[in-house]
This record gives C-alpha cells, structure tokens and sequence, in this order.
C-alpha cells in the first residue's frame, strides 16, 4: 500500500476513534497535582516524531483574493506580503482549508486538511475575472472544471501500481489525496519531501515554525501577475493531462528560475462510499546547485532573527514589574 493513503486511512481511524470516545474524567482532590514517576518507562519519543495543531486562516487575508470551486480548483489573484515565508507566496490551498494535522514521517511532511465552510462561489464569476488577465484563461478554466468533475472513463488503479510510482520517485515532489464524491472534490492531504524545501531554500525548523505562527503553507510559484498566468496554465492543462511542462518558481531568497514538472495521476475507487480517490503526485526537476545547505541556515537565521512582522489582531504584553500580562485597549 502507498505510505501516504496507509496515513491517510489511519488518521481517518483515528478520527473515528476520538468521535466516538466516549471520555470519563474522574474527580480528583487536587486537579492541579499529576503523579509522574521519574524513571518509568513511558515511551515519550513519539512525542517528537508528530505535531498536532489546529488553525484557522488569519483575518487579515481579504476574502476577495480567493474562489471556492466544487471542483477544488485554488486561484488566489494576490497575497499579503506580510503574511509570506520570505520571497515565497502563500500556497492557495490555504485559503479554503485549514491543517488540523503535521506529521513528519522519514523524508515526508504529510499535512491533513479539513475545508473551511464557505459559500461556493458561480463558475461564472470566476471565469469572467479570469479573462480579464487573459482572453482564453476563462475558457482554459472552465473546461478543466468540468473535466476534473467527470467520472466516467477514469482509469481505476490498485494500491500496488501507486506504491509502485511512488517507490520510484526521485525527485523533489509534491503529492495531494483528494476525495471525488457526489460532484464534489475535497483535498485530504498534501505531502512534500525533503528535496522539496530545499527547492523553496528552507527547512523543517522553518516550516514548522511558519506553519504553527500562520497557518499557511508556503508556496514555490510567484504570485506576480504574469508568472502566475504562466503556472495557471500549466495547472490547468498539465494537471488534467498529465503533461510535462517547465515552469518558473522561486525560493525563499527571491531567486527565480524554471522547474520541470512531471505530473502522475492516479484513481482508486471505494465502493462503500461511492467515492473516488486521487493520489496526484507532482515532481519537479530543477538546478540543485542554486541553493546549498549554507545558504539553507543563513535564511534559517535570517527568518529567526528577523520574523517577518505579521499583523496581530490583539497584543498582549508583559508588565515585569507587576509579573502579570495586559491588553492595551
């Protein structure tokens, strides 16, 4: 089996477990007190390999720069500088969900998504706004909203023929699990590796803080109006068609530089919920020499030594001399 559906699947039981839980909390003299024995042999590693969090998209994203589409398609026109990794842009799948989960396993940082409810917003309104930047991009959109919704004629797989794929990656890549169901598509997952943040010139002490300060995702593809026409096209015709295309995309210095994208789709059918699952993996080819493992910890450094400055909606500030915490109002 994948590893990325086997951690799909056990964190879907694990979420089943916890809703019918029932939990009894026993009546303690001292609630404050908890016996812990030193020396015991509680197993406290784990602790380590997973991080749970539980976010919410911050209230300063306007909620004009995004689309929520049955067909799960992400357009975001623009991005709050401030709110950035560095150079990088805000991953659009930020926008509509929030990670309820980060778990590292090996060389794979595996984020699980639960949709934020919003309205969805009429096909039309977001492929009039899209032929404003360019004539064909409106009609380029619709037809691969449409397409992603079919589910006549797809080629359903076994779990063997992905792990098969998955075994033989090289590369640096992305991998997302969608749900297909009832003319609706959710994304679950989204995987990245080590190569990954490499390309996007970070690493995990940066990801992990990035994540639990904001609740976004970096992204590797600028967010500057012509650039991103030129990745909005990829997507819509690589994505679909499984062609490879070359894009341009840039890391956390700023620096921008083409990546070849080869892309691999892959449907497995349930039959007990009538429901389709897409594993979409996305490699991507680039020059590895254009970041190094130096330049990695001088931006790790830079980023904790100077935080870009994300508007807060309320301060709290500590009084030393009073030893408590207030609110300016």
């Amino acid at each position: 089996m994948s590893n990325f559906l086997k951690y799909q699947k056990e964190a879907r039981e694990e979420k089943t477990i916890c809703l019918s839980k029932v939990i009894k909390k026993e009546k303690r003299r001292n609630q404050y007190t908890i016996e812990f024995k030193f020396g015991s042999d509680v197993d406290v590693s784990k602790l380590k390999q997973i991080v749970q969090i539980s976010q919410t998209i911050p209230a300063q994203i306007s909620l004009q720069i995004y689309f929520r589409l049955e067909s799960d398609m992400l357009i975001p026109l623009q991005s709050d500088p401030n709110l950035q990794l560095g150079a990088l842009a805000i991953d659009p799948i930020s926008y509509n969900y929030r990670i309820v989960r980060y778990d590292k396993h090996h060389n794979n940082y595996i984020f699980y998504f639960e949709p934020i409810d919003r309205p969805f917003t009429p096909l039309e309104v977001v492929k009039n706004t899209l032929e404003q930047y360019h004539p064909n991009l409106g009609e380029q959109f619709e037809l691969f909203h449409f397409n992603v919704l079919k589910l006549d004629n797809l080629a359903i797989v076994n779990e063997q023929e992905v792990q098969e794929y998955e075994n033989s990656i090289k590369n640096s890549f992305a991998v997302y699990i969608q749900k297909k169901q009832k003319g609706r598509i959710t994304t679950l997952i989204k995987s990245i590796n080590v190569q990954y943040l490499q390309l996007m010139g970070i690493n995990e002490e940066m990801l992990q803080d990035y994540v639990n300060q904001t609740g976004l995702l970096p992204w590797c593809f600028p967010n500057e109006n012509q650039k991103f026409l030129k990745v909005l096209q990829g997507m819509f015709q690589g994505a679909h068609r499984e062609l490879n295309n070359s894009m341009p995309a840039i890391n956390f210095n700023g620096q921008q530089f083409e990546v070849k994208i080869t892309p691999k789709k892959f449907h497995l059918y349930n039959q007990d919920d009538d429901s389709y699952l897409s594993i979409m993996y996305f490699q991507q080819e680039y020059n590895t020499q254009l970041i190094t493992q130096n330049q990695i910890i001088s931006n790790m450094n830079e980023y904790f030594n100077r935080k870009t400055n994300i508007p807060k909606p309320e301060l709290i500030e500590c009084d030393q001399i009073r030893r408590c915490k207030f609110r300016k109002i």
